[in-house]
């Protein structure tokens, strides 16, 4: 059935549930998976229609990401090796998360994506959309949305 599993996590209490699902499926199915953290290429601060970017606050910024990131996918490891499920990790700077999602697993060749719905409801999901909800929109390749 499934052979590769892509699992995208922000390192929240929601993506912590759906990635011990996933390296579950993934030692069930005999599959390995890649675990996946994408953080934006660009962080600014915003009010209303202004932005404010700063050089030095954005290598901060960056640098804090990457060590977050890199935290949330040696803990993907670390599960996935107890469960003797074999795992790559890839860090992944990207401008729209749900689009490194998508071509991550389109290059790695990946036959199914498991990733956290978050919670968001009524106008603000219809407004400002949700990373799965664009991933569900745009990928051809199976999502399974671990609520």
């Amino acid at each position: 059935m499934f052979k590769h599993i892509l699992i995208p996590t922000d390192g929240s209490e929601l993506s912590e549930k759906a990635v011990r699902a996933g390296v579950s499926m993934a030692k069930t199915l005999g599959a390995k998976i890649t675990a996946l953290h994408v953080y934006p290429t660009v962080f600014a601060l915003y009010y209303g229609e202004l932005a404010w970017t700063d050089d030095r606050l954005q290598m901060d910024l960056r640098e804090t990401a990457q060590k977050e990131g890199n935290k949330f996918l040696e803990h993907v490891q670390s599960l996935a090796d107890a469960a003797r499920v074999p795992c790559e990790r890839i860090l992944l700077e990207n401008e729209n998360p749900w689009r490194g999602i998508i071509e991550t697993a389109e290059r790695k060749v990946c036959d199914l994506i498991v990733m956290a719905a978050h919670g968001r409801r009524g106008f603000s999901a219809l407004v400002l959309g949700s990373e799965t909800n664009k991933v569900l929109t745009h990928s051809t390749i199976p999502v399974l949305v671990y609520r």
